[in-house]
Parts: C-alpha cells; sequence; structure tokens
C-alpha cells in the first residue's frame, strides 16, 4: 500500500517535538549555558557526556558519538525505524500521520488538501472584491489608513460581502460539503440554511511558512461585533502554531523579529520599511510559536500593547522565550501607543530608534517591579532590593550581573557587597558548585581552534574518500550556519562537486538557498540515517567555531581540492609502478609523468592558499 510521507510533514512533526522536552522525558538534563547535560542513555558513563542543543534542536554523546534530530534520538531509544519513529512523535504531538491510500489518515490528508484549496480560491475572491467597484467601501477604510495598494496586494487583503455567497460559489467550483463545512468559511444554521463566517468586513488571510493560506482574519467594518473575527481551528489551522506574516518575515537578513499583536501593526510596519515584523495571533505566545521564532531568529523584539493584558503577556512570552533559548527583548512605546498609530504619528526612524532602546528579561523585569513599588521609604526600598535580586539570581554571566548589581548599588545607595550577598542567597551556592564539578570537560571547545579541517583530524577518518564526505558536511554546516557565503560557495564547488554520498542533502540546501529560503542545520537530518546524523551532529557541535566563515568555506574547498589531487597522483604512481603489468608504452608513461608534474603543482597551489 502507498504512504504519504512528504518531507513537508516530517518537518512538522519534528518541530512540533521539542528536543530538550522530549530526550527529558527519558534522560535528566541540566542546563549549563545554552547547552543541556546528562548521562548518556546508549552508553554506561559516570561523567555526563551527552548534550543537547536547544538551537539547533540536537543531541550528541562526546562518549558513544551517537547524535541527531529527536526522530533520530526517538529511534535509538525506542528501537523504531524512521517511520515508526515519526509516527511515534506525531501522536505524541497530537497530529495524525498520513497513512495507507484507503486509511483514515490518508482521507483526512486528502481533505487537508481540499480545504487549502478552498482557501487558496476564497482569498483570491476576496482580493477581487476589494478591487471591484463594490470594493470602495472597504479601500476607503485603507485610504484612512493610509494603507497603500502596493502592500494590500502584497498581504493578499481583500474585502468579504455582504451577506451569504461562499457555500454555492464553492458547490459550483466542485469541492465537496465536508471540505466547505470543515473550512470554517461557512456555518451552517439550525434550519440547514449556510452562511457566510465573514460579511461585511476587510479580509487578512494568514499564510503558513510555506505560503499556504491556512485561515483568515476579518475586520469589522461596521458596528458590528467582534471588531476582529478569525478563522476557528481546522485541519490545516492552529492559531497556536502559526504567526501571521512569518512567511515573509523569516527572510530578514539580520535574524531578527518584532512580534506584535494585530494585523494592521504588522502590514503599517511592513508598509514602513519594517519587513522582520509578525503578529502573535492572540495576546500570550504558545511554545509552538515560540519554537517557530526561534527557528527563524537570533533575537525577538516584543511590542504589545502598553495596556494590563498586553504587558501581562509581554511577560509570559518574555519567560516563555527565555525557556526555549531565545535572545528576548521588550519594546515599550511612549504613551500607551500600539505600533500602528506610533509609526504613522512619528515615522520609521523614530520606531527603529525604540526597537535599538529595547530590554532585555532582567532590565524589564525590573523595570515593571520599579512601577508597584514605592522606593522612597525604607520599606518599600528593601522589598525592591529584594524582588530585584530574586531576578539577578538567575544570570550565570559574572561580568552581566556585577554589571546590573552596580547599576542598583548606585541607584538606591546600597553596597554592591549587600547586593551580591542578596542574590547569592538565592543561587544556592551548594547546589552550583556541584553542577559546575559535573560539567564534563570532553564537551567543551577551545575559542582558540581556528583550523577547519586539520591534518590531524582527518588523519582519523578512514580514507581519501570519507576526508571528503567529511569536509563536504562541514562545508554543508557552513551554510546553514551563515547563509551569507552561499554565492561564494556555489561559485567555487558547484553542485555536481560533492560526493554521490551528500549530493541529495547539498541539492536541498543549493536549492532552498537559490530561492533565498533560509536553511536550518537540523532540517537537513531528517535525510540521514543515524551514523550520518550523528556525525553531522558533532560537527555543528565541534567544527563549526570560526572567526570566518568565508576563510572557513574557502579551506574547507581547497582541502577537498587537494585531496582529490592527491587521489589521482597516487593512482598515476600506482600505473607507472605496475607499467610492466599494465604494459605501458613509454608514450603513455610520459603522458602520466607530465599529469604527474602538474599535479604537484596544483596540489601545491591549494596548499599554499
Amino acid at each position: 500500500m502507498k504512504t504519504f510521507f512528504t518531507e513537508e510533514f516530517i518537518e512538522e512533526v519534528r518541530m512540533n517535538n521539542d528536543i530538550v522536552e522530549i530526550v527529558a522525558e527519558y534522560v535528566h538534563l541540566k542546563k549549563k549555558g545554552r547547552y543541556f547535560f546528562g548521562l548518556c542513555p546508549f552508553h554506561n558513563e559516570k561523567t555526563p557526556s551527552f548534550s543537547v542543543t536547544p538551537d539547533l534542536q540536537i543531541f550528541n554523546c562526546f562518549g558513544c558519538n551517537k547524535g541527531g534530530n529527536v526522530i533520530h534520538f526517538i529511534m535509538s531509544i525506542e528501537n523504531l525505524d524512521f517511520v515508526e519513529a515519526v509516527k511515534f512523535l506525531a501522536d505524541r504531538a497530537g497530529m495524525e500521520l498520513p497513512g495507507e491510500e484507503d486509511s483514515e489518515s490518508a482521507k483526512e490528508f486528502k481533505l487537508k488538501t481540499e480545504i487549502l484549496n478552498i482557501n487558496k480560491l476564497v482569498a483570491q475572491s476576496y482580493y477581487n472584491n476589494l478591487i471591484s467597484d463594490k470594493g470602495s467601501y472597504a479601500r476607503e477604510y485603507l485610504n484612512k489608513r493610509k494603507i497603500s495598494y502596493s502592500i494590500a496586494k502584497k498581504f493578499g487583503l481583500g474585502y468579504s460581502f455582504p451577506g451569504n455567497i461562499l457555500y454555492k460559489l464553492l458547490q459550483e467550483k466542485g469541492f465537496s460539503q465536508e471540505a466547505i463545512v470543515k473550512s470554517g468559511l461557512v456555518i451552517k444554521g439550525k434550519t440547514g440554511e449556510y452562511f457566510d463566517r465573514f460579511r461585511n468586513r476587510l479580509m487578512f488571510p494568514i499564510f503558513d511558512i510555506r505560503g499556504n493560506v491556512i485561515g483568515f482574519g476579518g475586520r469589522s467594518l461596521d458596528d458590528s461585533l467582534p471588531k476582529y473575527m478569525n478563522s476557528p481551528e481546522t485541519l490545516v489551522y492552529s492559531k497556536g502554531r502559526n504567526l501571521y506574516a512569518l512567511n515573509i518575515a523569516k527572510n530578514f537578513k539580520d535574524k531578527k523579529l518584532i512580534i506584535v499583536e494585530g494585523y494592521m501593526d504588522v502590514i503599517t510596519l511592513h508598509q514602513n520599511g519594517i519587513i522582520n515584523s509578525v503578529a502573535s495571533l492572540g495576546t500570550a505566545l504558545t511554545e509552538n510559536q515560540g519554537r517557530l521564532l526561534k527557528k527563524y531568529a537570533d533575537e525577538v523584539i516584543i511590542s504589545f500593547d502598553a495596556d494590563a493584558a498586553g504587558q501581562n503577556a509581554a511577560m509570559r512570552s518574555l519567560d516563555l522565550l527565555t525557556n526555549i533559548g531565545c535572545k528576548v527583548k521588550v519594546l515599550s512605546i511612549p504613551n500607551g501607543k500600539d505600533p500602528d498609530d506610533y509609526v504613522r504619528e512619528n515615522g520609521p526612524e523614530a520606531f527603529k530608534k525604540l526597537v535599538d532602546k529595547s530590554m532585555n528579561l532582567v532590565e524589564y523585569k525590573i523595570s515593571t517591579i520599579k512601577k508597584y513599588i514605592d522606593t522612597n521609604n525604607t520599606e518599600g526600598k528593601v522589598e525592591f532590593v529584594k524582588k530585584a535580586a530574586q531576578i539577578l539570581s538567575v544570570i550565570d554571566s559574572p561580568a552581566e550581573l556585577e554589571i546590573y548589581i552596580r547599576k542598583l548599588s548606585e541607584q538606591f545607595e546600597i553596597s554592591i557587597e549587600s547586593l551580591y550577598a542578596e542574590v547569592r542567597s538565592r543561587k544556592n551556592p551548594r547546589k552550583i558548585n556541584k553542577e559546575l564539578r559535573s560539567f564534563p570537560k570532553r564537551q567543551e571547545v577551545s575559542d582558540d581552534r581556528r583550523e577547519i579541517v586539520s591534518k590531524d583530524e582527518l588523519s582519523k577518518t578512514v580514507n581519501n574518500d570519507k576526508k571528503i564526505t567529511y569536509s563536504e558536511l562541514i562545508l554543508i554546516a557552513i551554510l546553514c550556519l551563515d547563509n551569507s557565503v552561499f554565492k561564494l560557495v556555489k561559485d567555487k564547488y558547484k553542485l555536481d562537486d560533492f560526493s554521490d554520498e551528500n549530493k541529495q542533502i547539498a541539492s536541498m540546501v543549493y536549492e532552498k538557498l537559490e530561492a533565498k529560503s533560509r536553511i536550518v542545520p537540523v532540517e537537513l537530518l531528517n535525510l540521514m540515517n543515524t551514523d550520518k546524523a550523528g556525525e553531522f551532529a558533532r560537527i555543528l557541535e565541534q567544527e563549526c567555531n570560526f572567526d570566518s566563515s568565508e576563510k572557513a568555506a574557502v579551506d574547507i574547498i581547497n582541502r577537498i581540492y587537494t585531496i582529490r589531487l592527491e587521489n589521482r597522483k597516487q593512482e598515476i604512481l600506482e600505473k607507472i609502478r605496475s607499467k610492466d603489468k599494465l604494459k605501458l608504452n613509454s608514450i603513455q608513461i610520459n603522458e602520466l609523468l607530465k599529469e604527474l608534474n602538474e599535479l604537484v603543482f596544483e596540489i601545491r597551489k591549494y596548499s599554499e592558499q
């Protein structure tokens, strides 16, 4: 029986299963810096050598060399094959993996496809409504909000006419009644009639990361309530698993995302050149949304409304994103303005200055408690210092801790020693020292390591072919971690230059980067068996500590070419040595010697670069 098993679905399953969360069900993990450590479940050990890296979503054992993504972990720990592991994780995430053609899961897969096609058609219909003569009412609203035609087109904005027209339209297009109803666009009434969910509203299509229309938001253009209405949860749309405009913002070169509350906030920001903004589709972020942000950004800036609900949501989001491993800040807009109003009144440059002044987690929490505590009296000052010390107790960096303590010391005229004592009393020093003693030395990678693939390292591999495939994996890792070197690499090392073993992986990387899509290293692990995944995980953890990605890439490519030339050199030497057996004549030998001299010159050239 045929199995519906797409790369997109596999990646969705992986994204819905955080590796730290999964591994923690089998291994007792302790956080240290950006890593989590524990005793390896795959071999006996007394000192932890097993690490999990949240930002890369990989695991790696320095003892037994197992490694990979969450799927490889489940394969090894549960003794499952790849398909079984994906099914295991899909079930855990509440997802049903498409199965055989006649199975329920296959029928669901077909239904999802039909709903996506409905959404695409309806989105186009709404857009056509907007630009038609009957759409003038909605266009007037956009003009009042100073939304240009080009940005409306970019976001696929539309207009839902008053009345009920979708059910008939979708029937005429041949869609099944089941799909029409389950799309959430049409509601069946008590009398059996069908009503459009969205009527007389400005429409905002919601796209997933791959550009599929998965749902809609609609703003009322009259006194109808609610003011904003969203698609219900459907087979293709889950509010907590998506972010508005991430399909556009994900390609922002600085890997920095600004998250706001509303559709119009995002659209206004994009219109003003701030294209790295997304909306949460609700005030409170979910873990799944946090992982999406982490995947596409190195830094997340929260810009929620200044009201109590917005600030509470910001505080929850700060903790959630920090726990996931995001570098996160909070942007405060003066006078309680939302981003839309502020940018329209003050311009994009003023907003960018606010972005630059965004507060980090510690600063924001301290500023928040300061708002609600009167520090003009002794009791209030003591209360504030205690709460501030609790916030500071989570800081691992001594330098960072010292900066905050000095600021508080100067501000409240309290000795630095007293503040340190307050912080230390909340850190539980015995526990910390114990954890530090158990921290595995073998996982530490020296900052002084600058050479990409040293001769000593390469000599550990089995043969020259292995050296080449290993070096190519490092080159692929460089491309994933720093997309900016793609043009340089592509010019020097074509896709056809890759060995057969790595060509499929390299092809995926080259294809995505050609399309200017960001490639994430963990995605590639889905294409690898457990051994190769472990090797690639080790490379990501141990081999990618470069001062310059460009230099690293060039060094790697030169190394590969050198090895290939050395291979050919050895072949020629073998032929010459066995000339009697091969019955080579003098002309053939001279040709080989000529090629040998050229090879020696080429090898020297690459070695000196």
